[in-house]
């Protein structure tokens, strides 16, 4: 997988956390790539066997799992994380 942007979110439309994910990035002017697996459930099989997480938001950082929106506030809050200029 090879994407343009450093930060990758997997989402489901319905998803509430989803959108405080995204809504997260773009309030700090974070260009992000949004993978809807919605309607995809192949995909979103093989990315909980890849990540071992079973819910999304799914966020990944420079390739790197960050796991879903509470793991990345939490991770930013601890200043674990370096968000993408």
């Amino acid at each position: 997988m090879q994407n343009t942007t450093a930060v990758v979110i997997y989402t489901k439309n319905y998803c509430p956390y989803c959108r405080r994910a995204k809504e997260f990035f773009q309030s700090r002017g974070i260009a992000f790539d949004e993978i809807d697996v919605t309607h995809d459930p192949e995909g979103y099989a093989a990315l909980k066997a890849r990540t071992g997480h079973m819910t999304v938001p799914q966020i990944f950082i420079r390739g790197e799992f960050i796991g879903g929106f509470s793991d990345l506030l939490e991770k930013f809050r601890r200043g674990e994380i370096q968000l993408p200029q």
